[in-house]
């Protein structure tokens, strides 16, 4: 798999630089085979003919660098450098004409002389990728996406498909680490890639740090999308640890809305309409509707033993003629799904006990929902707590 990564990322580093048009003199970008003919030698003309002669053989190859050049264009390559010493493309084709050790040395030496030739980048790809070298690899990817800004988001996306693989996870948290300008990019695609969940959330772990602020918002994104992909158990332990000093004490799934949401949907996800929504302030969930509305004020998921459960409610100014519930929805696909369960809460501490011992499910969907009546002022309700607790 790394091999098909390195193969797709050189191909689309060669194509975009041959297709990009620098700045400078016309002979030298737009006519280097009159830039050539010209006396004295000159040698950026000589070096983007000989480069663009290169890049048109890689790209007739599939990607593939070719093991040798022709006399003629190592010829080529070596007059633009003896020309202009400083040209890091001629040194990279006429290192083509040299065995593998000096090759590398000389494709090293280019590399020195500019990190935004992607000839040469691609080429230290290639050869890091034929060393297993992932840490290598990866370094230069890095240096791609810090010096250029063209393929930006191509690069990204298949950076973030190459976590699949087991093995670029670790060398990804080492680079991760020091905290790249491209990182937010690269979560944010990675959320969008579902194929490589599973490994974000292992090198999200290795990442990070308590009390750290700065992945609040692709933290979030990426709990939800590994919900969504139903992968409930990878997600929760991500949760974990990221709320490290918030963890429940064993035997409770507690929820006191002390804290506003950060990580939904094991924190509370809360819904609003024009005529209903839920807000949490002052340490309560606050339900709000017009006469005559209502529905699903608030939702997270929760982890269910197989035990007998007791669900615990504690609320305040509930109307007598309201209609307000708790209902709980396996969240998991199993086979013979329990039936929901609902939960009529009254006065201003509800208790009830639930068995889920024989449901097969897991994880479920604990929702809370409300509806106003047609007479009166409407609905305005506060929970201060809804807790789960099992032995």
């Amino acid at each position: 798999m790394m091999k098909n990564i390195i193969i797709v990322i050189v191909g689309l580093a060669i194509m975009l630089a041959s297709a990009l048009t620098a700045l400078g003199a016309i002979t030298k970008t737009r006519a280097p085979e009159i830039g050539t003919l010209l006396l004295p030698l000159n040698g950026f003309a000589s070096e983007k003919l000989a480069s663009n002669n290169l890049r048109a053989m890689i790209i007739a190859n599939q990607a593939q660098f070719p093991e040798t050049i022709s006399p003629d264009l190592a010829k080529l390559a070596k007059q633009a450098f003896l020309a202009e010493p400083i040209t890091p493309d001629a040194i990279a084709v006429f290192a083509f004409d040299s065995d593998d050790r000096i090759k590398r040395k000389l494709m090293n030496q280019a590399f020195a002389l500019s990190r935004r030739q992607q000839l040469v980048s691609g080429w230290m790809i290639a050869d890091s990728g034929d060393r297993n070298d992932v840490p290598a690899v990866l370094d230069h990817y890095d240096t791609m996406l810090r010096t250029t800004t063209s393929a930006n988001a191509a690069i990204i996306l298949l950076l973030a498909k190459a976590i699949e693989n087991d093995e670029f996870v670790e060398p990804f948290a080492d680079l991760l680490s020091e905290k790249p300008r491209w990182a937010v990019q690269f979560w944010t695609t990675v959320v969008a890639t579902p194929e490589v969940l599973e490994n974000a959330a292992r090198l999200r772990e290795l990442i990070y740090t308590a009390g750290e602020t700065d992945h609040l918002s692709t933290d979030a994104l990426l709990i939800s999308a590994l919900v969504r992909d139903k992968q409930f158990e990878t997600g929760r332990k991500l949760y974990q640890t990221l709320n490290e000093p918030e963890k429940p004490t064993p035997g409770s799934e507690n929820s006191s809305f002390e804290h506003e949401p950060r990580y939904p949907p094991f924190d509370w996800m809360l819904y609003s309409t024009g005529q209903y929504g839920a807000v949490i302030t002052d340490g309560a969930l606050r339900l709000n509707a017009t006469p005559n509305s209502g529905g699903l004020f608030a939702r997270k998921l929760v982890l269910m033993p197989a035990r007998i459960i007791e669900i615990e409610v504690k609320t305040r100014d509930i109307p007598d003629d309201a209609f307000v519930d708790i209902s709980l929805t396996c969240a998991e696909t199993v086979d013979n799904a329990p039936r929901p369960a609902s939960i009529p809460v009254r006065g201003k501490l509800t208790k009830q006990k639930i068995s889920n011992v024989q449901s097969g499910c897991g994880f479920y969907w604990l929702d809370i929902n409300a509806r106003a009546t047609d007479r009166g002022g409407g609905l305005d309700v506060s929970f201060d707590s809804v807790s789960l607790q099992f032995d």
